[in-house]
């Protein structure tokens, strides 16, 4: 009777263990997707902002910066929507 009751509480907590890994990663995946969504924000704003302050035109500061802008926004995205769908379905 003991062996199975101890086998019981054994499969408890790995079940619990991996309900704590999903939420961790499903969470994780969320704030990495925010983290770069607001990257690309800042990346944007500071862009603009530095057009505005140097001599350079905003074209000019944009063309250097659009691939690291368009690789950070899609990221985000697909990040931030992977972490949703996985909680929704967890």
């Amino acid at each position: 009777m003991t062996d199975s009751s101890s086998r019981t509480v054994k499969d408890r907590k790995l079940i619990y263990g991996i309900e704590i890994e999903r939420e961790f990663v499903n969470g994780f995946l969320m704030g990495l997707g925010i983290g770069c969504l607001a990257l690309f924000i800042v990346l944007w704003v500071s862009a603009f902002f530095n057009s505005q302050i140097s001599n350079l035109h905003y074209e000019t500061i944009i063309s250097a910066f659009i691939y690291p802008m368009i690789f950070l926004l899609a990221t985000g995205i697909s990040l931030l929507v992977a972490g949703l769908i996985r909680e929704k379905t967890s």
